[in-house]
């Protein structure tokens, strides 16, 4: 049976074709348009649709690279169902680099305010790819890799979904062969049910995830395997939905499915001296390893040590940089409490 047009905003992609969407926002206070750039692969064959979002957060653009690649190498005609490609969810805060575009309103991280009530500019924007966007989908992808100089191998799936979500977001991270994932209460705990992975899996009841895979400064060939990974990952996320098919890479030996995580960001600002490159993302990590210090720039002094509180995997990690309170450092996922293998 041959697939009919694909309808977005007001343009509608035939069966078996490639293109790019423009769906209007609002308009700023200098009079420039905002709008956002959708890219739809409609394929041939009937299947369902999966959404790839990008860049919720603007300083967290490493990962429109692998959605580039995604959608130059993707063939329509070989396709079943469809993909909508959001490399760019929130253009004002990528013009900024920054992780929030500056706003006065009570909306000021995109991630925090679906399905977009208000008339914020990140409402806005939420309220349109929820309409648009998550609404037309059988499942979601939210990219979120590192900002530069932080690094992330994980999956975050919701725990506390609709059930048959909850399962089948776990089989299709598992898929992606992520060697790390989390469980999670994302609706009823962070990062809410106003996120995006949050609103589809509690809301709209579809599998949604929350995949990070690498960062930027890290240097080239590094980062071009986290690209690689990515786009490995998402095909074969597309083949479970049978969406395409072929040979896919091989999934981990043993993947962790874990529900408590460490977060060791320094309490204090000054210069990261990180002790594990993003070479090592994935690695086991022992309770009390010392994972870096954070020197003053002003004194050369170590003001803090950063170590591992729990036996784990280092699933997040950043180079030598500065670092504010609160800054990205490490990241464990905890082995013990709660967690189970998975055997390939």
């Amino acid at each position: 049976m041959a697939e009919p047009s694909f309808t977005i905003g007001a343009t509608d992609v035939a069966p078996g074709a490639r293109q790019v969407v423009t769906l209007p926002v609002t308009t700023g206070l200098n009079g420039a348009a905002l709008n956002l750039t959708v890219h739809v692969v409609h394929g041939a064959r009937p299947g369902p649709t999966l959404a790839l979002l990008s860049t919720l957060h603007g300083g967290e653009w490493f990962s429109i690279l692998p959605l580039r690649r995604l959608v130059q190498e993707e063939d329509p005609a070989g396709l079943a169902g469809t993909l909508l490609v959001v490399p760019v969810a929130n253009p004002p805060a990528l013009g900024r680099l920054l992780r929030n575009a500056p706003d006065r309103t009570d909306s000021p991280d995109m991630n925090r305010v679906f399905p977009g009530p208000l008339a914020a500019t990140n409402d806005q924007l939420a309220a349109v790819v929820t309409k648009e966007i998550l609404a037309r989908s059988s499942c979601l992808i939210d990219l979120h890799q590192g900002p530069w100089g932080a690094a992330f191998r994980d999956i975050l799936i919701p725990d506390d979904a609709e059930p048959i979500a909850a399962d089948h977001a776990e089989r299709l991270a598992l898929a992606f062969g992520s060697p790390i994932i989390r469980r999670a209460p994302v609706v009823k705990g962070f990062p809410g049910p106003r996120s995006s992975i949050g609103y589809a899996g509690g809301v709209l009841g579809i599998p949604a995830m929350g995949v990070e895979v690498g960062g930027a400064g890290f240097g080239a060939a590094l980062e071009e395997g986290w690209i690689q990974a990515t786009i490995d990952g998402i095909r074969a996320v597309m083949a479970e939905l049978g969406m395409v098919r072929g040979p896919m890479p091989e999934r981990p030996t043993r993947q962790l499915v874990y529900r408590k995580s460490h977060r060791v960001n320094p309490r204090v600002g000054g210069l990261l001296r990180s002790r594990f490159g993003g070479e090592r993302l994935g690695e086991a990590i022992a309770a009390g390893t010392l994972l870096g210090e954070v020197l003053s720039p002003y004194t050369n002094e170590v003001i803090e040590e950063l170590r591992a509180p729990a036996d784990g995997l280092l699933f997040y990690t950043a180079r030598d940089y500065p670092v504010e309170p609160g800054g990205w450092a490490f990241g464990i996922a905890d082995t013990q409490e709660g967690a189970r293998w998975v055997e390939a």
